[in-house]
Order: structure tokens, then C-alpha cells, then sequence
């Protein structure tokens, strides 16, 4: 069993702190109790810290201000989303100049417009280079992911598979006490489903860039200059188990997805080192 213990303790036992979110600091509803406390807490001691997010749907710049306006009191450069990742990851794939469809926010698509990319409608007829999975806040969400299936088949049967890349692999997002909604993960499992059933081994797959992925945490870990971190999430398959990826500390908080139940039965793989009822 992971060792028990409040969050005033926890953060003396390591020279930084990176929080998730969702489940962590906020859900849909407002601030979860003893966010904002926290935050003030690391602050008053001059303690470096980040929230290392799969939201890929704000700017750091509204992500700061959303969370202050509920009581946490962040700035921009404490902001390290998923979304972050996009910008840097089509330069390193030669495509900051392609075309590129982005299903999210208008957050979301200035990601790849920071870095020369041009947003598209994803359109059979003219298939665009890549294909981004952001945030499932689209209005026309199932047209835009049959167009996007379509689009990626007619590329394929060309010879020229966009690349596919999942900026929130999160499957659900904690909207309030038992509640919780689908978000990003789980129409890019849709879209890689599909292709499975239509190109059997042919089928692309989506390149991530959130938590698990070790590419946002090396970011975290480059950003914040040090690797004696302790990651605090809600999540065991992408918080927990990427902070064990990189082979930093990492601390489950029961405000979120994860019930105490669910560290119990965990693989002793993706155990957290430290367990926390909550910020409060």
C-alpha cells in the first residue's frame, strides 16, 4: 500500500511538485476543496511547481485564468498542457508548414498555427498531412470524426497516411461527485478502431503526446530543473504510470477517477509511492 499522508507533509519530502488538473485541482464543478491552499502553500515557501495537464483545449494563458478565477491561484507559466506538445511535435515530424486538422478549441488549433501550420476542414478530396486530436469540444463532433475516418481512408488508398497525433489520450474527465464525461482518448480509440476493422494491420495509429507519455513529462522535467518531483494525479494509466515511466515519485489523489478500491487492485507496476485523500 502506498504511504498515507497530507499534502503539507508530502510536499517536504520533494524539491518540486507537479499537479494534475482534473481530479486534482478542479473538476467541471469549481475548485476541489484545499486546491487553492496548496498552490498558496508551495508559493509561500518559494517551492517550484506545475500543472501538468491533458487539457488540451486552453492556452496557458486562460488556463491560468480559469483556475485563478476559481480560487487557485496560477499563473501562465505554471501551465504545461498536452497542447503544448502539438507546436513542436509537427516540426519534428518536417510538417510546421502542412496542412493540419485539429479537432478541439480554437485554443486547440493555435497550437499548430504557433509553428506555420494551416488548420483544415478534414475533407476526403483533399486530404490534409496530419490529423490532430485535441479536445472533443466541437460542436458537430460525429461529423467531424466521419470525416475524419473518410479523409484518412482516402489518404491511405493514395499512399499517403496522415500522421495521427493524440494530445489527450484522457478516455473520461471527473465532472462532479460520480459524474464523469468522455472526452479527447476516446474518439481517437474510435477513429483507431475503425481503421483496424478497415486496414487490419495497415491501420495507423495515433502518436501521444499527454500523460502517459514520456515526451510531456521530460517537458515537465525540463521545465522545472530538477528530477526530485512528485507528480500528484487521480489517474493510475496516465498519471501515475507516466510519472513511473520517467522514474519520478508520483502521489494518487482520491478526488477524481481512482477510489482507493482501484489502488488495492492495482498491478504492482503502476502502484503511486504516496496516497492522498484529497488537498484539503
Amino acid at each position: 500500500m502506498p504511504r498515507e499522508l497530507p499534502f503539507a507533509e508530502l510536499r517536504t519530502l520533494h524539491a518540486a511538485v507537479l499537479f494534475d488538473a482534473y481530479g486534482v485541482l478542479v473538476n467541471a464543478s469549481g475548485a476541489l476543496p484545499g486546491a487553492g491552499d496548496a498552490v498558496r502553500l508551495l508559493q509561500r515557501h518559494d517551492q517550484p511547481f506545475l500543472v501538468v495537464t491533458n487539457d488540451a483545449s486552453r492556452s496557458p494563458e486562460r488556463a491560468a485564468q480559469r483556475l485563478a478565477r476559481l480560487g487557485v491561484p496560477v499563473e501562465p507559466a505554471h501551465i504545461l498542457s498536452s497542447g503544448m506538445m502539438i507546436g513542436p511535435t509537427l516540426q519534428a515530424h518536417g510538417l510546421a508548414n502542412g496542412r493540419v486538422v485539429v479537432l478541439g478549441t480554437e485554443d486547440s488549433a493555435n497550437y499548430a498555427r504557433e509553428v506555420g501550420a494551416t488548420v483544415v476542414d478534414p475533407t476526403p478530396e483533399d486530404p490534409a498531412d496530419a490529423v490532430v486530436i485535441a479536445d472533443e469540444g466541437n460542436i458537430d463532433l460525429i461529423d467531424s470524426l466521419d470525416d475524419i475516418l473518410s479523409m484518412i481512408l482516402e489518404a491511405h488508398h493514395h499512399g499517403r497516411t496522415p500522421r495521427l497525433i493524440l494530445a489527450n489520450p484522457d478516455l473520461i474527465y471527473p465532472s462532479g461527485v460520480r459524474r464523469f464525461g468522455f472526452t479527447a482518448g476516446a474518439f481517437a480509440r474510435m477513429i483507431e478502431q475503425a481503421l483496424e476493422v478497415l486496414l487490419h494491420e495497415e491501420a495507423p495509429k495515433f502518436e501521444v503526446l499527454g500523460k502517459p507519455s514520456s515526451i510531456h513529462f521530460n517537458a515537465a522535467l525540463d521545465a522545472i530543473g530538477t528530477r526530485d518531483v512528485v507528480m500528484l494525479g487521480d489517474t493510475l494509466h496516465t498519471d501515475i504510470a507516466g510519472a513511473q515511466g520517467v522514474g519520478v515519485a508520483s502521489a494518487i489523489v482520491l478526488t477524481g477517477v481512482t477510489t482507493r478500491g482501484n489502488v488495492l487492485a492495482a498491478r504492482n507496476e503502476v502502484r503511486p509511492t504516496y496516497l492522498l485523500e484529497g488537498l484539503a
